[in-house]
């Protein structure tokens, strides 16, 4: 069957000159729309066919091109297969599920405190593979479950209560260049650094604020200065120093700085955690903190003029630098002022402090006298025997006389005005070789005992001397006055 064509030959009737009729549908334009959804489904655009008389034959004319075309009515839909919807929607929900469980299974792995991260620093890259720095956590506990500080803690409290001591000293040019000078006169130089220490804030009164240091920083200089944790720098001036005890005073004239808390040092237990602050260095390394244990109590440290010290022995790092600064407990409180420490090869980790309740006696008496007050005195200036020329002589003779491994002996150089030797038969050269009857195997015998005796005490001393080639010995009772620095 030929195509409908418009240009076809087609009579009045319908027929074409094949014989054949023709479904000629009038030329009107249907709405332009996907052909299914105009004609239906296929078969029904098939053309209209007469009965088997063709002569009488009529057009049919569809009931669609009847009446002016309306919207076409939608098709009827297909019939969705549930059965594939089911297959997909199990498979979304395995793959969510599968999801979830490999992210919580990543997360298991992270720190639990991540879990409390709501967002990111600041500084986070937004780059993959970047490393970011997290905004929590940052807070450093002062204080443990149990109200102690931690040392963090004691360091917030104190550190302002620490400071540095600079001291000067006057130099001559034969100290600058070595013995190669002109000689300047040392009184007319300008005093110059010569030594950095610790100190801690003891006290403040009447407009005035006392450093408490230790002797051996302050005791040669002529001038100094403190500087305080916030970088402000005061002259100081001088208030006493007691060598046996390594306690020094110095004031400022400034109001409301941080005064340390002192404790009562008779309460420190072996294994206590302390703290220590100080300048190792000097102003390089200002108010660096270390911290360990109390490793004993009651160390006999001889003191410059030999006195024993019962000091504190801690393990906390202690150097060149720190003398004169504070010893705190876990309370923040100073239990002690660092003294010295021994320094070898042999050692590591042994450093001493004064006791905070020698400390305190010692610098209010300072204070308030300018001297340690009560503590008693020979009124002597002296020499060890054993930096005599013939000292092994000496002492072979001595323990013929009976006082062996009188290393301590000490020879009178010099003899005070108020002592009360001066009217004894005591005179230069002459030797003590035993106190109260102990030989003197060392200075601290003689120290020792001054150390618990008062003013008007009376103590016996057995002098040795050389007549003749000959050593003789013989007993003198001394009443021991005051020393007042």
């Amino acid at each position: 069957m030929d195509e409908y064509n418009n240009n076809q030959n087609v009579n009045s009737s319908g027929s074409s000159p094949n014989g054949e009729y023709h479904y000629a549908p009038p030329r009107q334009t249907p709405p332009q729309q996907n052909p299914q959804n105009v004609y239906g489904q296929q078969q029904n655009q098939q053309y209209y066919r007469p009965t088997n008389n063709k002569s009488t034959g009529t057009y049919y004319t569809p009931p669609m091109y009847q009446q002016p075309v309306n919207p076409m009515p939608k098709p009827p839909k297909k019939p969705k297969n549930k059965s594939l919807k089911v297959v997909i929607v199990v498979a979304i929900v395995v793959v969510v599920v599968s999801i979830f469980g490999m992210a919580a299974a990543i997360g298991g792995n992270i720190d639990s405190n991540s879990k409390d991260n709501s967002s990111q620093s600041s500084q986070e890259s937004t780059d993959k593979g970047d490393a970011v720095i997290s905004d929590k956590g940052n807070d450093v506990a002062t204080e443990d479950e149990n109200g102690n500080l931690t040392v963090a803690g004691v360091v917030k409290k104190s550190i302002d209560s620490c400071v540095l001591i600079s001291v000067y000293s006057n130099q001559t040019a034969y100290d600058y260049f070595y013995s190669f000078g002109s000689g300047q006169d040392s009184n007319s130089s300008e005093p110059v650094l010569s030594g950095e220490g610790s100190g801690v804030i003891m006290s403040e009164s009447n407009g005035t604020t006392y450093i408490m240091t230790a002797a051996h920083v302050i005791a040669d200089a002529s001038e100094f200065k403190v500087t305080t944790n916030d970088g402000k720098t005061y002259d100081a001036k001088m208030v006493g120093y007691d060598s046996q005890t390594d306690i020094g005073v110095l004031s400022i004239s400034a109001t409301g700085l941080k005064v340390a808390e002192f404790a009562d040092s008779s309460s420190i237990v072996v294994g206590e955690q302390v703290v220590v602050i100080g300048c190792p260095g000097g102003s390089k390394f200002m108010n660096s903190v270390t911290t360990g244990i109390v490793s004993a109590l009651d160390r006999p440290v001889s003191s410059s003029i030999g006195y024993n010290n019962e000091c504190i022995q801690t393990d906390a790092a202690i150097n060149p630098g720190n003398s004169g600064g504070a010893l705190f407990n876990m309370k923040g409180q100073v239990i002690g002022i660092n003294s010295s420490k021994i320094a070898s090869t042999d050692y590591e980790g042994m450093g001493f402090s004064v006791p905070s309740n020698t400390a305190v006696k010692t610098a209010n008496s300072l204070k308030k006298n300018g001297y340690v007050e009560g503590r008693a005195k020979l009124g002597i200036k002296y020499n060890n025997i054993t930096n005599a020329s013939n000292a092994s002589a000496i002492l072979a003779a001595l323990e013929q006389e009976g006082y062996k491994d009188a290393q301590g002996a000490m020879i009178i150089g010099e003899i005070d005005e108020d002592s009360d030797l001066k009217n004894k038969d005591v005179r230069e050269y002459d030797m003590i070789v035993a106190v109260n009857g102990k030989t003197m195997t060392s200075t601290d015998v003689l120290t020792n005992v001054l150390s618990k005796s008062s003013p008007g005490d009376t103590i016996t001393l057995t002098i040795a001397r050389i007549e003749n080639n000959r050593i003789k010995t013989f007993d003198v009772k001394c009443k021991l006055i005051e020393s007042k620095g």
